[in-house]
């Protein structure tokens, strides 16, 4: 009875001794060590860059790639105008197809001889007789003049063109059409 402690009388340690060892039993990772590591010194060691020697070399690699990167930049939004104007392309060469459907593939060649108003005009034919005719409305206007030569539909008799020719509307009334019936033997 002497030394032992009271309430025990010899029977054992209690059970909640016994659940204390069942969890000490219990596998624990090992604590990781730092053989072979840096030691980090707070939050300015992964802000601090390493010091270069060459400087004069790593600068001009630097405008070399600033350089490379304003030329990528300049394509880029090259590249993006493109996109941006090709639907408007498209709907020009839409629009060129309808004016060329309007125009009719065989057309006559004839010569404005006089502008009735702006929508009708007095042209002359290859072959001889004169026409009053329409002017279709996405003809140039500012291109007509008399004596000029201009495209005629050849159903419609309107006119759809006008032809840019290198000579002068005044040289070409002068030229002669017919063939003279004298000759030089009659002079």
């Amino acid at each position: 009875m002497g030394q032992a402690p009271s309430g025990s009388a010899g029977r054992g340690p209690p059970k909640d001794d016994k659940a204390k060892k069942d969890q000490k039993k219990k596998w624990e990772p090992p604590l990781p060590t730092r053989v072979g590591k840096k030691k980090k010194r707070g939050p300015d060691a992964a802000s601090k860059l390493p010091a270069v020697s060459p400087n004069t070399r790593c600068k001009l690699k630097l405008l070399k790639m600033e350089r490379i990167k304003d030329h990528l930049l300049l394509e880029e939004e090259f590249v993006q105008n493109q996109e941006r104007l090709k639907p408007q392309d498209d709907k020009d060469a839409e629009e060129r197809t309808r004016v060329d459907d309007l125009r009719g593939s065989p057309m006559t060649v004839g010569t404005l001889e006089e502008i009735i108003d702006d929508d009708h005009a007095i042209v002359s034919s290859a072959t001889g007789p004169e026409y009053y005719v329409s002017i279709m409305s996405f003809v140039d206007k500012d291109l007509l003049e008399p004596g000029c030569t201009v495209l005629l539909h050849h159903k419609a008799m309107a006119v759809v063109g006008v032809l840019q020719d290198d000579t002068d509307p005044m040289v070409s009334v002068m030229k002669l059409d017919k063939a003279p019936t004298e000759s030089y033997a009659d002079i």
